[in-house]
């Protein structure tokens, strides 16, 4: 399942892969996923989704195409966690929310992929920061969308998990034809989690899809130069 994003003023097309979304406290990173979502209104230029303007799509035609994971993890109740990768499931649901087998199904090969399949039976609000991070991943896994926009995902995990949470988006991106957009602030590490570059700098979207070039372009957005 492939997604396509066009932003005309700059000319900046993202179709398949792993886009790292950096830029300068304040740059407008969260406004660049904002207006991705519809939530902010664009003084210039347009975003195309697959073709068509994004402001076109409705709420939930737009949840179809994009699954979004934010810094902080959502407040779930008593909800357990198999409840929660669950609700990825109600785009493509009837108006009774009805979970079809193929759906119970669905959550349970994301959870044996991304290996949470011991805490399924567990309530989120017990889970550390860690786990609840790895489960809103996981239920935009069962989204089953072509675009996945990550705020900044490794924000609460170690560096074993994080390191393995990067493996598994490029890992999705290339097996599942995938676009998948996450902001950071780890830079340093860019050349291994990512194939493409979108820095925001000065108002302006600088794209590279070489990453020879990424620590180049970011030493001179951050005024890194020796």
């Amino acid at each position: 399942m492939a997604g396509q994003l066009l932003f005309t003023s700059n000319k900046v097309e993202l179709k398949t892969g792993v886009v790292a979304l950096v830029g300068r406290n304040g740059s407008g990173k969260s406004t660049f996923i904002r207006s991705i979502l519809g939530d902010h209104e664009l003084t210039s230029g347009e975003i195309s989704l697959d073709g068509g303007p994004i402001e076109k799509y409705s709420s939930r035609d737009l949840s179809k195409k994009i699954a979004v994971v934010y810094s902080k993890p959502q407040l779930f109740g008593d909800h357990k966690v198999q409840e929660v990768l669950l609700l990825g499931r109600i785009p493509h649901q009837n108006i009774w929310g009805t979970n079809s087998q193929k759906d119970i199904e669905l959550v349970q090969n994301v959870a044996k992929n991304i290996s949470i399949e011991h805490l399924l039976k567990k309530k989120f609000q017990s889970l550390s920061d860690g786990e609840k991070q790895l489960v809103m991943i996981g239920r935009a896994f069962c989204q089953s969308t072509g675009i996945i926009i990550l705020d900044e995902p490794a924000a609460f995990l170690d560096v074993v998990n994080r390191k393995e949470v990067m493996a598994l988006l490029k890992k999705v991106a290339k097996t599942e034809k995938k676009l998948v957009i996450f902001s950071t602030h780890h830079v340093e590490t860019l050349q291994d989690d990512c194939d493409q570059l979108l820095l925001i700098e000065n108002k302006e979207m600088i794209f590279s899809s070489n990453p020879n070039k990424f620590k180049e372009l970011i030493s001179k957005a951050f005024k890194l130069e020796s």
